[in-house]
């Protein structure tokens, strides 16, 4: 709760500096309780796997990479040292925050690319990609890697 607090005053006080800024969708804020709110916010130039989405660790054994995504994305904000930072760079077609995540002096959507536990978004951090599947890092490394999350979402529509 701690960590969620310290993003939330870090991104409203910097939120400030974007113009029109203007939360206009209950999607983009979330109620906690009487006295706490959420905002939501997306990684810029990242793109993980969704929550439930399998891929096949060994010929034998599928897993969730939406879960293995999110709990590496969680080990690293608490591992890394460092303060935390978060610098908002716009606004989504979904009205989430588009943000950039530091920690340390360690860009953080850019190391999920670079371990293999998110896919660039466009070409952000196309480069990093292409090394990570070459050394088959993380995810690549995997007898079938996750398909892109895009389409998958697409896929997997309601």
């Amino acid at each position: 709760m701690k960590l969620f607090t310290l993003c939330f005053l870090v991104a409203t006080n910097a939120i400030a500096d974007l113009a029109n800024f203007t939360l206009d969708s209950e999607r983009t804020l979330y109620v906690v309780d009487g006295d706490s709110i959420s905002m939501q916010m997306r990684i810029v130039g990242i793109d993980t796997p969704e929550i439930k989405q399998k891929c096949r660790k060994t010929k034998l054994k599928t897993i969730d990479c939406g879960r293995l995504a999110k709990n590496y994305l969680k080990q690293v904000l608490q591992d890394l040292p460092g303060e935390l930072s978060i610098e908002p760079v716009g606004v989504d077609h979904y009205r989430r925050i588009l943000v950039k995540v530091y920690k340390g002096d360690e860009n953080v959507g850019k190391l999920m690319v670079e371990v293999g536990m998110a896919y660039s978004y466009k070409d952000a951090y196309r480069q990093e990609e292409k090394i990570a599947k070459a050394e088959k890092l993380g995810f690549w490394g995997f007898h079938t890697p996750p398909i892109e999350p895009y389409k998958w979402r697409k896929m997997n529509r309601r």
